[in-house]
């Protein structure tokens, strides 16, 4: 079914049958979290909440509006909004390490969330400046929860010229987060003149029309369906600029909200890895048995579990090792600003592609090879441990990782940098 945020019957799309009654919306906007301690605090306590419903969650799949409302409570929401705009100020490393036990608790929400952060930021590479000063000052007043609708696969948008602004036209499939969000980022191309321009459409507008159409078989809580804009208003405050990746007015700089849309990913990844691990870990140490003929009473003292917990943990912090490379290989390209040359950018992106291979393998092997610790009783419906490995194994196929292993090794083979586009 098409849903308008303007449909009073939205609540039915959050089951009654989960009670989370901390969810519950704010009757007051909260104050921003500006400290990481605080930050790390509150995002410690959703992790908690949302792990004790997440297999349920997941069977449900219905979509994250009260877990959006939990994170709206936090104040953690302007985060990277610029502490002179009235936001957290918080940088990349900092926001990735608080998110990662909400990541490691449901990697939907982890995906969810971290695209909120993204999609928030990335309106500062574009060219209006006083449309992105509003928009994040409205962010950090409003705490308006972000999602995107710039799937680099489907056409773009059609940008009707009217007065005050345009009227958008389309449909995106893979939105994730516009489902439920305030505003939603994307870009469309004018129908007059041809240039493709970058935009801000808001979430709740009429003619804006969501399909709750996700039912992939992981991460079921990322608020990934198709959005459609119906002549949806665009005003001229939310037209950001130039929105193409090439001609004289591309900028290396501009494009870098790709890199970090693929960052955000790879500590996705990781976060699942480690949360399957510790689930795993938790089985073990509770519930399973030593084999018959492993001589010992107790499975944590079980050689072959004990072996292969080493080897999986082991490969996750390698994984967790890189994606720290590639972030602070992104903070350093996002650090040159306006000045960030094509050189500097494919450093980056060839850092960030080794890591999207190599945390990619490890999510894969990790969430599925935890059922040979735990043992064939695991694998019963209740426990839901096969939702970390359906997670890892949705997410994985964002886009193809072999033409991210082509990226690194033409670099190592030839120094060619990684052309910029949708996913690189």
């Amino acid at each position: 079914m098409s849903l308008s945020y303007r449909d009073d019957k939205l609540e039915m799309l959050f089951s009654p049958r989960i009670h989370l009654e901390s969810l519950a919306v704010p009757e007051t906007l909260p104050f921003v979290i500006t400290s990481a301690a605080s930050a790390a605090e509150a995002t410690a306590g959703l992790a908690q909440q949302f792990s004790a419903v997440a297999a349920e969650r997941d069977r449900e799949g219905s979509a994250p509006f009260a877990e959006v409302e939990a994170m709206r409570a936090t104040g953690l929401l302007p985060a990277v909004v610029p502490s002179e705009l009235g936001g957290g100020g918080f940088d990349w490393p900092t926001l990735f390490e608080v998110l990662r036990p909400i990541i490691r608790a449901d990697g939907g929400l982890g995906h969810l969330f971290g695209y909120h952060f993204v999609n928030s930021w990335r309106i500062q590479l574009n060219e209006n400046e006083s449309a992105i000063d509003e928009l994040q000052r409205g962010l950090a007043t409003q705490h308006w929860f972000w999602g995107g609708a710039g799937n680099p696969r489907d056409s773009n948008l059609a940008l009707e010229p009217v007065e005050g602004g345009f009227r958008a036209r389309g449909r995106k499939f893979f939105a994730t987060g516009a489902q439920v969000a305030d505003k939603i980022t994307a870009s469309g191309t004018r129908t007059d003149t041809g240039e493709k321009l970058a935009i801000v459409i808001d979430g709740r507008a009429e003619g804006v029309l969501h399909h709750d159409d996700w039912n992939s078989i992981g991460q079921r809580l990322s608020a990934s369906g198709s959005v459609s804009f119906d002549g949806a208003f665009v005003p001229s405050s939310q037209v950001l600029g130039f929105g193409g990746q090439e001609g004289p007015r591309y900028h290396p700089y501009s494009s870098l909200s790709i890199l970090l849309f693929q960052v955000a990913l790879e500590h996705v990844h990781v976060g699942l890895a480690e949360g399957a691990l510790a689930a795993a870990a938790g089985y073990v140490r509770t519930t399973t048995k030593p084999w018959s003929t492993s001589g010992v009473q107790t499975a944590v003292d079980d050689p072959f579990i004990r072996e292969l917990t080493g080897e999986l943990t082991a490969l996750t912090r390698a994984a967790d090792a890189i994606t720290w490379s590639a972030t602070n290989a992104f903070v350093k390209a996002a650090e040159r600003g306006w000045q960030l040359t094509d050189d500097e950018r494919g450093e980056a992106a060839v850092e960030i592609a080794a890591a999207k291979v190599f945390t990619t393998k490890a999510v894969l092997e990790v969430t599925s090879r935890v059922f040979e610790l735990t043992g064939a009783r695991a694998t019963s419906a209740s426990y839901g441990f096969d939702r970390f490995w359906r997670n890892a194994r949705t997410i994985t196929l964002h886009d193809p990782v072999a033409y991210k292993a082509e990226e690194v090794g033409d670099h190592a083979l030839r120094g060619d940098f990684p052309t910029p586009s949708g996913y690189s």
